[in-house]
């Protein structure tokens, strides 16, 4: 029933905006990123279950749940690339969309590096200390 309600409000968001692009591109610009960050608080709401959740399964996790923030720093790191392109994107400026979303991509790569070391390590049994 949520994801109606999301789906509703984005519609109608997006039906604003378009009206409000016509008359003043920037206070449609402003509606955007308000309908955005109202979109997102929502989303927390969701994330903050998950998360009660994924902690309820730690115990029976063991070592793979001390991976479990680098997987949620991911996802907060590919949410907030990916709004500020979408921002950038609506405002015009593709080329800064662009760049966002590479350095989302590398700043999500860098964080997996210790999890793809450890991975190579299990595998081939070779510890470097």
């Amino acid at each position: 029933m949520d994801v109606i309600k999301i789906a509703l409000f984005a519609i109608a968001a997006v039906i604003l905006i378009l009206m409000m692009r016509s008359y003043k591109s920037e206070w449609a610009l402003l509606l955007s990123l308000t309908a955005g960050v109202v979109l997102a608080v929502y989303l927390l709401g969701f994330l903050l279950d998950l998360s009660e959740i994924l902690r309820s399964w730690e115990r029976y996790l063991g070592d793979v749940s001390e991976y479990m923030g680098v997987l949620w720093k991911a996802l907060g790191i590919t949410y907030l690339c990916e709004f500020a392109s979408g921002v950038c994107r609506d405002s015009g400026n593709a080329l800064m969309a662009g760049q966002i979303e590479l350095c989302g991509k590398v700043a999500v790569m860098l964080l997996g590096m210790p999890v793809l070391w450890a991975l190579l390590q299990t595998v081939t049994g070779y510890y470097v200390g």
